[in-house]
């Protein structure tokens, strides 16, 4: 029985560690309500193996509870700590976003756009910039009141309604 116990808790300690690397969410089209199932998930299999193995092989080294009730002790103890894990990982999920969201000021940070025409330190220019094939342009400042000429490289640090907030490609390429 030592043998199940042992390869019991490497086994989870391996599922463990593949638990830790990819994580423990599961796309929402398995169920079409949407609710996602912890209870079979590899964390929860990773948690009563574990378990069950280290408590089962304590049993049998240091107690005088026989082999059979070793066994359903251990997986009863396995069992507790499997649901535990499930209730703890969806408490866990229900707090975590569905997917982040991004601040819209910020979406266009650190792309590469060109003066259109002159920024002055009190004074709106403008900047055009690319993403794919089409051309966009946006009233732009400078993100530290500096002037910058029609022609400048500038990268775009934020954008707050439709203005764009820009600092010189040069000044970025020095700290870089």
């Amino acid at each position: 029985m030592n043998i199940v116990y042992l390869a019991s808790f490497i086994g989870g300690l391996l599922l463990a560690v593949r638990v830790m690397i990819y994580g423990v969410e599961r796309p929402q089209e398995e169920n079409a309500a949407g609710e996602r199932s912890f209870r079979l998930s590899p964390a929860t299999a990773a948690a009563w193996m574990v378990v069950f193995g280290a408590t089962g092989y304590l049993l049998t080294r240091w107690s005088t509870v026989g082999a059979a009730g070793s066994f359903v002790v251990a997986g009863v103890v396995g069992t507790v700590a499997a649901l535990a894990t499930a209730y703890l990982v969806k408490q866990w999920w229900t707090t975590a976003p569905a997917s982040d969201v991004d601040d819209e000021r910020y979406v266009l940070q650190g792309h590469i756009a060109r003066v259109t025409k002159a920024i002055q330190a009190d004074v709106e220019g403008e900047v055009a910039y690319e993403i794919g094939n089409r051309r966009h342009v946006l009233r732009a400042r400078s993100f530290d009141a500096s002037a910058l000429p029609a022609g400048t490289d500038v990268v775009i640090e934020r954008i707050e309604g439709d203005v764009a907030y820009v600092e010189a490609w040069m000044e970025v390429e020095k700290r870089l």
